[in-house]
């Protein structure tokens, strides 16, 4: 009995403790580099005026169903390589506390994820989200209603398209343009698949288009919209096939679908706070400022880069060298010693001569 009793006041903690994944977050966030390896880890995650490709976290959920987990599958495979895929079930609850997965994203470097649930309630569940400065800034919950993995898209998609190439995302309906929550949601939709930023990109390198689709009916209302309508989104994935033309100025341009193909209903939306959308709109004085420009450097017809230096007049004299006997200052007067050994091998030579005339 008493052994019993002291492993259930282990187990039960006071409500003014914080849990574990509380105390693995302080420790994480007070982590200072010991070696130059770990001071460049945390310089790499440190805020730049560029931003790092954003990362995708995709996790399950306790329950998950087998449409669920190709639906992630699908979604690693479009965020390649700026993705995660955790295939363990995880004890997360998003909209309950969401300090467990802000502590996943933290650790994994990543500000965009996607968590898939499967319940009687809720059945087929998929929670996408971003997060700024490792808090989470808003998410969205899903209802899959219909779904085709990529894999059925295999032979009639002509061999799809690169993994690291950048899509071309496609709103199609004046909706995105006129109603409030379909903007959000479009601002949205372009950070989680836009990929890495481009300022162009040239037209044999645009391989797949990513096209979405929502009628603007329902989106006016709160939250499961109004009289019934549901707001439904549909992703659809095609690949680009550049094809001769019978005009000569652009090729003919066929689109094949190579899926995901999947029907989305918005259930629940979790906005982003005023004062922390706030701060992830500032943008640093330095980067609105023009560049400075690079003084005393052209560029070559080739492509090289060439420069002018401007150095002082060098003084040869004051150059240091390797200081030999040979190289000695002329007309400088001998030592006295040097003179007096002069002297007497002078005199042993003519003692030298004088004997051999005596001879």
């Amino acid at each position: 009995l008493g052994n019993l009793q002291a492993t259930s006041t282990r187990t039960h903690r006071s409500a003014a403790e914080p849990p574990p994944h509380h105390l693995s977050l302080m420790s994480l966030e007070s982590r200072r580099a010991k070696s130059a390896r770990g001071r460049r880890f945390l310089a790499q995650r440190e805020p730049k005026l560029v931003e790092n490709p954003r990362t995708a976290l995709l996790a399950r959920g306790q329950k998950s169903s087998a449409v669920v987990n190709e639906l992630l599958t699908d979604l690693f495979c479009l965020k390649k390589p700026h993705a995660k895929h955790f295939r363990r079930h995880n004890a997360v609850h998003p909209w309950e506390d969401a300090t467990p997965l802000e502590f996943l994203c933290q650790k994994n470097d990543a500000s965009l994820f996607g968590f898939g649930t499967h319940s009687k309630k809720r059945p087929h569940n998929l929670v996408l989200g971003r997060c700024f400065d490792h808090r989470i800034l808003d998410m969205y919950e899903f209802g899959v209603e219909a779904s085709a993995a990529m894999a059925g898209f295999a032979r009639g998609a002509g061999g799809g398209a690169s993994g690291e190439a950048k899509p071309l995302l496609q709103f199609n309906g004046d909706g995105w343009e006129n109603v409030v929550e379909l903007k959000e949601l479009r601002a949205f939709l372009l950070d989680w698949f836009g990929g890495k930023p481009a300022e162009a990109i040239a037209p044999l390198a645009l391989e797949r288009v990513i096209a979405f689709s929502a009628s603007p009916e329902g989106w006016g209302a709160a939250d499961g919209g109004s009289g019934g309508s549901r707001r439904i989104v549909r992703l659809r994935q095609y690949s680009v096939k550049l094809q001769k033309s019978a005009e000569a100025t652009a090729p003919h341009v066929a689109l094949r679908e190579m899926g995901p193909r999947v029907d989305l209903v918005v259930r629940r939306v979790q906005r982003p706070a005023p004062d922390l959308l706030r701060e992830a709109m500032r943008q640093p004085a330095a980067s609105s400022a023009a560049p400075k420009k690079a003084r005393n450097v052209s560029h070559s017809k080739l492509g090289g880069r060439e420069g002018r230096l401007h150095l002082p007049k060098q003084d040869l004299s004051q150059m240091p060298t390797a200081r030999m006997k040979g190289l000695g200052k002329r007309g400088v007067a001998p030592k006295q010693g040097g003179g007096g050994g002069g002297g007497g091998g002078g005199g042993k030579r003519h003692k030298a001569a004088a004997g051999g005339g005596g001879e």
